[in-house]
């Protein structure tokens, strides 16, 4: 994406690019292709990127917009139209049904890329060489949007009720490390080094917080309140 052209949004590939996850590693070491690539790039260069694609008029909100005027027949999804391959039209379709859903055209059906991990979204999102057409892209964002949402939510909620952030910051510190640096060209300047201050203070008043997994796993399979009950001490303040 730190090379696209607004004017070539779309790249199709004519073979066949799976929605499926096919494990980790691939998705991982393609990440990682992609953190080296834009790393390349100025912060400044990512946060225009940024803005050009997933600000308030950018590339993706044009996406839904159109999507939702013109149904069917908008002009992001020619390249869907166009795809040789019936495996791939079979994919791309499920995608447009989502679009088309979430403009309220038809009854809601679920992202073809719910449940994927973020860094396999990402390589869909933000790779425009990767084959994938533009509404795909758009429902990938989606998928990590509503991801990310989902976190924060259950993140705040281990807040509840005491006082003690340890997993609040931690967890804070995780989402940022897993962003790519577009991403994170969006956040103030010393974003992690104040966040990383903050978990520092709260384990010096609390003791270090011992997880045997990383807090965003955690959440996907237990709640805030037990995630909570596993950190906190019997002397923790509780309100």
């Amino acid at each position: 994406m730190t090379g696209c052209n607004p004017s070539d949004l779309d790249p199709v590939s004519k073979g066949s690019v799976m929605l499926i996850d096919h494990g980790e590693q691939p998705h991982m070491i393609h990440f990682h292709e992609l953190v080296h690539e834009q790393a390349a790039y100025s912060k400044e260069h990512l946060y225009n990127l940024h803005k050009q694609w997933f600000g308030p008029r950018g590339i993706f909100a044009r996406v839904g917009e159109e999507i939702a005027q013109l149904g069917r027949q908008a002009s992001v999804l020619d390249s869907v139209r166009e795809l040789e391959s019936s495996q791939r039209s079979q994919e791309a379709e499920l995608v447009v049904d989502f679009a088309l859903a979430q403009s309220n055209r038809r009854d809601a059906v679920l992202n073809p890329f719910t449940g994927r991990r973020r860094e396999a979204l990402c390589c869909v999102v933000f790779d425009e060489t990767a084959g994938y057409t533009l509404v795909e892209r758009y429902a990938a964002y989606e998928a990590i949007r509503q991801s990310d949402a989902s976190f924060f939510i259950k993140l705040i909620a281990t807040t509840r009720g005491v006082v003690e952030r340890r997993i609040v910051f931690r967890g804070l510190l995780e989402h940022y490390d897993r962003l790519l640096p577009i991403e994170k060209s969006i956040y103030p300047d010393g974003y992690r080094a104040a966040q990383q201050a903050h978990l520092d203070r709260e384990e010096q008043l609390y003791g270090p917080l011992a997880l045997n997994e990383d807090v965003v796993t955690l959440l996907e399979t237990i709640s805030p309140v037990d995630l909570l009950e596993r950190v906190q001490r019997p002397t923790d303040p509780v309100l």
